[in-house]
């Protein structure tokens, strides 16, 4: 998108700084006190003079494999401090970073990485059987291994290429690159997205997209007392944008401290934030499903006051369910990779349950007809687009489906569906590709799954369009059950009846299933049941 498009029609609120995210970084953290601990390993600790300093010895190594400006690096880690320096690096010689989502297939990862035209590869030892031979067949200007920094150097096996460096060596060395080469309208990230066709494709994303961002989110959390802030558990996997944003960046320019976890465990998770004093916490609803299953009321959570959910509807049921069990009210907001991703929230202290809140500052919303494009009545469904100084430039080396998701004057269509109440809160309705044609009718997935969750057994549910040779299209519901629980399909439906769910809304069929497919953030990923259901 064109930057002018917003900057013109936006009565701006926010003074955005003409910086790259590193400089901003940097001009910031000048101010921080030098022993004021930013992030949290383990048992380490790291202040911004140490994350700089490790991000000057990793950009050195880069400029001197000549990765020039622009060029993309691909980082395949999991959340870590390696992660942190290697994008901060990355921006210091002025590439772009492409974020690997560690859970996807070898076929996953090759395209992904010749796709962005990566020129360096940032991996771990886990991962390197599983790259070995996309490495062997693929031309890199370097291939880095992060191991913990602070270790000795690992023996590398003979089935490892014998040009991978490791970071650990790299930091050792005393060379520097002070010079910061990335600017604001340099592309920052190609962040991957099934988008609102299903098929990967890169959101390019641009400083001053991702800076912006991270500004409007903390505007709203300024509502926040600040007794209540503080530490932030980074849970999310930082190759989503969610986590990327709201658990790493938008907390990194507040000046928070940061505990970065690896892996979500539910268990493991609740331990360290009653022993941290976690203040915040940011998860997709599976991840406050998994927390409740975890006798959450035994773990001390008094510190934690702010709980964000997104990525996903939060079933009302989760969320009362967790406001019993931990007094703490969860804020749901909305966003997509797209809008770097976040455009809407609640008001802390003000939440609605079901609404995504209102959009950020300095950000335009607004409800069209999806075909028309225009738009519709107040209190009547349509499909959200946006405006805003966070919405991507476009889709990498896509020109078409780029021009396609926006409107002709310049706001990006979303694909999801909305109403807005009379204090402009918005309700997210479902997916405009999610909704279930059934005989003419339209059926809104997620307001059967909201009735699903009701059911005391019901642990997981989400509901998805099968072809029917009459009707077309009608639901399925795919049910996860509670532990300990067992819910027949006759069950399920005598549920619905009782619950006044009007007959063609009904699922045609349930199945009683271990697990759900889920994304690297916990989304329930119904394109890969749907295709499941074509076969």
């Amino acid at each position: 998108m064109d930057e002018s498009s917003w900057r013109e029609r936006i009565p701006l609120k926010i003074n955005y700084p003409d910086k790259s995210v590193l400089e901003y970084f940097v001009e910031i953290s000048a101010g921080f006190d030098d022993n004021k601990i930013l992030f949290k390993e383990g048992s380490k600790v790291y202040t911004a003079k140490e994350i700089i300093e490790k991000t000057n010895k990793l950009a050195y190594f880069l400029d001197a494999n000549a990765i020039e400006k622009d060029e993309t690096v691909a980082i395949l880690l999991p959340n870590s401090i390696g992660m942190v320096i290697s994008i901060f690096a990355s921006f210091q010689v002025g590439a772009k970073v492409t974020l690997i989502n560690t859970r996807l297939s070898q076929r996953e990862i090759a395209f992904q990485l010749r796709d962005s035209e990566s020129k360096v590869l940032i991996t771990d030892f886990s991962f390197c059987d599983k790259v070995s031979e996309i490495v062997s067949q693929y031309q890199f200007k370097a291939k880095i291994l992060v191991n913990d920094p602070e270790e000795s150097e690992k023996d590398i096996t003979p089935s490892q290429d014998s040009d991978l460096v490791l970071l650990s060596s790299i930091l050792r060395k005393e060379e520097k690159l002070t010079e910061i080469r990335s600017k604001e309208s340099d592309l920052a990230f190609l962040l991957y997205t099934g988008g609102t066709s299903g098929k990967a494709k890169a959101v390019m994303l641009t400083h001053s997209n991702v800076l912006a961002n991270a500004l409007q989110f903390n505007e709203w959390a300024k509502e926040i007392p600040q007794e209540f802030t503080g530490c932030v558990v980074s849970a999310l996997p930082m190759c989503h944008s969610f986590g990327l944003q709201c658990s790493f960046l938008a907390p990194l320019f507040r000046g928070e401290m940061i505990v970065i976890i690896p892996k979500f465990d539910p268990k493991s998770l609740l331990k360290l934030m009653a022993e941290e004093k976690a203040t915040s916490f940011y998860g997709v609803p599976t991840m406050y499903i998994a927390l409740l299953r975890s006798k959450i009321k035994s773990y001390d959570l008094e510190s934690l006051k702010v709980c964000v959910s997104g990525g996903s509807a939060l079933p009302k049921e989760v969320h009362e369910e967790f406001r019993r069990k931990t007094s703490i009210e969860i804020t749901e907001g909305y966003g997509l990779t797209e809008c770097s991703p976040v455009t809407h929230i609640n008001p802390y202290g003000k939440a609605i349950v079901n609404s995504i809140g209102k959009p950020l500052t300095d950000t335009l919303a607004r409800l069209v007809d999806s075909e028309t494009l225009d738009e519709v009545e107040e209190g009547k469904v349509g499909e959200i687009v946006i405006l805003g100084p966070q919405v991507m430039k476009g889709y990498f080396g896509k020109g078409l489906e780029s021009s396609n998701v926006f409107t002709s004057d310049g706001w990006l269509k979303t694909g999801d569906l909305a109403r807005i109440d009379s204090e402009g809160y918005f309700f997210i309705v479902d997916r405009s590709k999610d909704v279930i044609n059934s005989g003419g009718l339209k059926v809104y997935p997620r307001e059967v799954e909201e009735e699903l969750y009701k059911h005391p057994g019901v642990s997981l549910a989400t509901v998805i369009p099968v072809p029917d040779d009459y009707f077309g299209e009608v639901g399925k519901a795919f049910i996860v059950a509670k532990e300990g629980q067992k819910i027949t399909e006759d069950e399920m439906r005598e549920f619905c009846i009782n619950r006044s769910i009007t007959k063609y809304k009904i699922p045609k069929t349930f199945e009683f299933v271990d697990s759900l497919p889920l994304s690297a953030a916990g989304k329930v990923l119904k394109r890969e049941l749907i295709k499941r259901e074509s076969k």
